[in-house]
């Protein structure tokens, strides 16, 4: 009985996971009508899964519904962005004032290690995989504030913030090379003492962006 629930809830978080990262890269894109057929052709997610999955979404805000017509794919508008934003500009600003007071050799060492796994060649390293980089950078500063609750309260706006990297990184500009620059002047910033004013210039140019969108 206990290894049955225990099946039965993975695969709902499973289905979860898939759909939410499919909206995330782009996959499913804006508006898409998400059904039951979808779910199973494009990711072999059977129809209880799918149900139960679509409800943690839709409560979350990625997907909407309409009476007797189905679920869609929820857009990323620049309200919801200005309001990431604001969060993250608040958050991220307190966490590398309080690493750089205690951040080690070893510490930078991690984190330019992951600056220079991050490739400006998109055949090489394609978006999804370069996105999930740029904010493994930002998940392994934030854990080393250790403050667990400043961590949560990030991870709750992160994946909104790859969906919205994905749709700038598609854009006629060389951005990668941009945010590989935005990370090192971070890093060089956590040794000279101007950390937070790199993260307001980091996160004020993807807000530059993304009023393009």
């Amino acid at each position: 009985m206990r290894s049955s629930f225990i099946s039965y809830k993975s695969l709902k978080m499973q289905a979860y996971h898939v759909l939410k990262e499919a909206i995330i890269s782009g996959t499913l894109t804006d508006h898409q009508m998400l059904t039951e057929r979808t779910a199973m052709e494009l990711f072999g997610i059977s129809r209880t899964p799918f149900r139960e999955a679509v409800q943690i979404l839709e409560a979350e805000g990625w997907v909407y519904s309409l009476p007797y017509k189905g679920i869609y794919v929820s857009p990323v508008n620049l309200k919801d962005f200005e309001e990431v934003f604001e969060l993250r500009l608040i958050l991220e600003t307190a966490i590398v004032r309080k690493v750089a007071s205690r951040l080690d050799e070893t510490g930078f060492a991690v984190l330019e290690r992951m600056v220079e796994s991050m490739q400006t060649d998109s055949a090489a390293q394609n978006d999804y995989d370069f996105t999930s980089l740029d904010f493994a950078f930002h998940r392994t500063l934030n854990n080393m504030a250790d403050n667990r609750r400043l961590l949560a309260m990030t991870e709750q706006i992160y994946d909104v913030m790859r969906r919205i990297g994905m749709r700038v990184l598609r854009r006629p500009i060389a951005r990668r090379e941009e945010i590989i620059r935005e990370h090192r002047k971070i890093l060089d910033g956590l040794r000279n003492g101007t950390a937070e004013a790199a993260v307001i210039e980091h996160l004020e140019r993807v807000k530059q962006l993304m009023k393009h969108e």
